[in-house]
């Protein structure tokens, strides 16, 4: 696991800053601690942070180029499958210089262009330069567990495992995109590929952009197929999970240090690491948090019980840490504002688990594969299934092409929205503030653009266009094209990453995930039992209680430490004066959302967290914006 960074000049007679890649790839030195590496060739500039898991010698030292030196590469991530590409590449004819992943995927480029990506198997951003065709590729995963961030002019592209990195140009822009902003106070998170700042992109997942004199395309290399087979017995779906599952466990193993696991003692976490112990031959690490005195938060005793059953070494961290200086680095670390507050637990069990180990295996997106969200995923009983599908398409081309709208009667458009508007069921089981909330707390100006742009939001284009006619697989859909990617792979990716640390998840293996999309509804979810079919075919490996325990979630006692230890410090950070300097919420508002919570009339706490999260962001990365054209990591990172 690594970072990247580079730089393309569109003018082939120009060369690129090699003391401005230094600086964007010293702001990611945290992903890379163990080398780093500096290419300019032409008018590409490659930079590398690299964190050693495979072939940990030289032999994995980037830039990386071909034998020739037209084609160079750097690249972030894992390609689980790259040994058995190198054995067949050598059948043709290959030769390797080091036993790196890097090279396999640099060689298959040489040999199949950007067709190489769809036999990759893994995780991964990278970046190739194909001297011979004068052209930059960028490539991401098919899920987006790693990350890429692109920003680009008439002159110059810029790209960065993290956009910190992009702010070392002092061109880059940094007007913050409104619609960003809506979706971050809806959702906690910023959906890709929109970023705060209206200037900077995400490259979307499965997707590769091509970059040269004529322009940058972007365009997709993989799209998730939604086929359910409504014909698939529960006994053949047990069968083909046991055998797809066992297989992503054990390709996610592979590394030449030592793997461990988080273990929070809940279905996903528990499943990997009983498949885990069964394919190594030493006991297997496993990390969890507690929460001592706090029993809503507390499931250390589940992760205990488990790694005693599957016989791993357990570590569990009591997590009692100074909140008043993690914050700020949990803020540095994210990149863009980012409200999700287990972020705190995963920040500092990551420090503990590299003192052991230099990658974990953790259990995101077994829920938003499988059903886990019950109460966000069941199918309403009193819509049919194929209504419901008919009347989102439907209301969502009316709203996107206003000019049909007339061709439509009066009552059937009527009818059409009322079917669609039942899937605000949907949204409105996991966003945070809703409209009438950011009615009253934005100011005037701002609250009308942030609300008219929530009407055509991402998660709900992503429902609306979901193929198939399904309820579950179109909302299993948009999660994982949008807050799966955008809250639990950019919390796994930062919190990991800022302590040095590689963070894998199984259940995100493409292979695993488009077998799912097959599985019909009523295997996944059964009544109120969520991931029905993984608590069945984990039933031989784990205890009945722990795979049929109340879902209890990752979470952190935020409401209480906002009534605590850190309501000083909120306090501090969202005054009238600063919260007028920053024009976005009505300090009048604010005021009375914290008197309400630290009077304990209610649980205002995920607002509040994210109203605190968003000042610290404007603090690091618009107030201290000098801090990074000098690449001078601020203090308190």
């Amino acid at each position: 696991m690594c970072g990247i960074a580079g730089i393309l000049l569109f003018d082939p007679a120009t060369r690129p800053d090699a003391a401005l890649l230094r600086r964007m790839t010293d702001l990611i030195a945290h992903r890379g601690p163990d080398d780093t590496g500096h290419q300019i060739v032409g008018p590409v500039a490659l930079g590398h942070r690299r964190l050693s898991i495979i072939d940990v010698s030289n032999g994995g030292h980037q830039p990386m180029a071909n034998d020739d030196g037209s084609i160079v590469i750097v690249y972030n991530g894992e390609c689980y499958n790259y040994r058995e590409l190198a054995q067949g590449m050598r059948a043709r004819g290959h030769h390797f210089r080091s036993s790196s992943d890097t090279e396999v995927i640099l060689r298959l480029y040489e040999e199949k262009g950007e067709a190489c990506f769809s036999e990759l198997q893994g995780m991964f951003a990278l970046a190739i330069w194909d001297g011979r065709r004068r052209r930059l590729v960028l490539a991401r995963d098919r899920l987006g567990i790693k990350p890429l961030y692109v920003t680009h002019d008439r002159e110059r592209l810029l790209f960065a495992s993290e956009m910190k990195a992009l702010l070392a140009d002092p061109r880059t822009e940094t007007e913050i995109d409104r619609v960003a902003l809506g979706d971050y106070l809806h959702l906690l998170s910023i959906p890709d590929p929109r970023s705060i700042f209206s200037g900077i992109r995400k490259l979307q997942p499965g997707h590769l952009i091509i970059a040269d004199a004529s322009g940058v395309q972007e365009r997709p290399y993989w799209t998730l197929p939604v086929a359910i087979d409504e014909g698939m017995s529960y006994e053949a779906a047990l069968a083909g999970f046991e055998q797809r599952f066992f297989d992503a466990v054990s390709s996610h193993m592979v590394a030449d240090v030592p793997v461990g696991a988080f273990l929070s003692g809940g279905v996903d976490s528990s499943a990997i690491v009983a498949l885990a112990g069964k394919v190594t031959e030493h006991p297997i690490e496993t990390f969890s948090i507690t929460f001592p005195g706090l029993e809503e938060f507390d499931e250390s005793p589940y992760a205990q019980a488990v790694a005693d059953h599957c016989g791993a070494n357990h570590h569990a961290f009591r997590l009692t840490p100074d909140l008043v200086e993690a914050l700020p680095k949990i803020a540095w670390h994210a990149d863009e504002p980012f409200a999700i507050s287990s972020a705190f637990a995963l920040y500092f069990i990551s420090k503990v688990a590299r003192d052991h180990v230099k990658v974990v295996l953790s259990g995101d997106g077994g829920d938003e594969v499988f059903g886990g969200y019950v109460w966000r995923h069941f199918d309403f009983p009193d819509m049919p299934k194929a209504a419901s599908w008919g009347a989102q398409q439907a209301a969502g081309m009316l709203r996107r092409y206003p000019a049909l709208r007339p061709l439509v009667p009066k009552r059937l458009s009527e009818r059409l929205a009322s079917l669609a508007s039942r899937d605000q069921r949907y949204l409105n089981a996991f966003i945070s503030f809703h409209d009438s909330d950011l009615h009253e707390l934005l100011e005037p100006s701002l609250a009308a653009d942030v609300i008219e742009a929530w009407q055509d939001n991402a998660v709900q284009r992503c429902l609306e266009t979901a193929p198939g006619g399904e309820q579950l697989a179109a909302k299993l859909y948009a999660d994982i094209k949008t807050t799966l990617v955008s809250e639990m792979l950019t919390k796994a990716d930062r919190m990991t990453m800022a302590n040095g640390l590689e963070g894998r998840v199984p259940f995100l293996d493409h292979r695993l995930v488009e077998w799912a999309f097959t599985v019909p509804a009523r295997h996944k979810i059964q009544g109120t039992n969520g991931k029905a079919l993984v608590k069945t075919a984990l039933e031989r490996h784990l205890p009945h209680d722990i795979l049929y325990r109340k879902k209890q979630g990752f979470n952190v006692p935020l409401k209480v430490w906002m009534r605590g230890e850190l309501r000083e410090f909120v306090r501090d950070h969202l005054t009238p004066a600063r919260l007028r300097r920053r024009g976005i919420f009505k300090p009048d508002v604010v005021e009375a959302i914290l008197q309400r919570h630290e009077s304990g009339t209610v649980d205002a706490s995920n607002k509040i967290f994210a109203m605190l999260m968003l000042e610290l962001w404007h603090e690091t990365f618009l107030d201290r914006r000098q801090s990074f054209v000098t690449a001078s990591e601020p203090a308190l990172a």
